[in-house]
């Protein structure tokens, strides 16, 4: 009995040096099992700004869609009500620039447009949008294209 608590101690200092973090008792290769690659950019959204005093609102979302193209989809929160045509321009909101890609019209304030070339006829792909120096503009009507409501910068220019 008087080598009880001795073998007691033992025991109980066998057993936790037995312990390890990993099963097999040896420390992980942080080089033998890289992360993955993370998962590609799905999505951007833009928060669109009002411009002219007009009071609009909303945002622009870039979708990566799974076929390849792209999807620019505008939603007008706020503004004033009707077809509102709309386009991404070449340069930041502040260079200004020509139309680089002709939107489909806000309607019911919402636009949806599967992209997959510029006007001109260059070829773009989503990776290649997210990195476009570019801005897009809603406009008042089509009878006043001139006035833009709302404005964002994006690609290299929204950061």
């Amino acid at each position: 009995m008087k080598n009880a608590p001795k073998i007691l101690l033992l025991l109980l200092l066998s057993l936790a040096l037995a312990c390890s973090k990993s099963d097999d008792g040896k420390t992980p290769d942080p080089d033998s099992n890289p992360d993955p690659e993370p998962d590609p950019v799905e999505r951007v959204t833009y928060n669109l700004v009002a411009a002219n005093g007009s009071g609009a609102a909303g945002t622009a979302e870039l979708i990566r869609n799974d076929n390849g193209t792209s999807t620019i989809y505008i939603e007008l929160t706020a503004g004033p009500e009707g077809l509102h045509p709309a386009a991404v321009h070449y340069n930041s909101v502040a260079e200004g620039g020509a139309v680089a890609i002709t939107l489909n019209a806000c309607e019911c304030q919402i636009s949806e447009t599967v992209i997959t070339q510029l006007d001109n006829g260059t070829a773009i792909s989503f990776d290649e949008l997210m990195t476009f120096d570019g801005h897009i503009n809603i406009y008042q009507s089509e009878q006043l294209p001139e006035n833009v409501i709302a404005q964002v910068d994006i690609g290299s220019n929204a950061f």
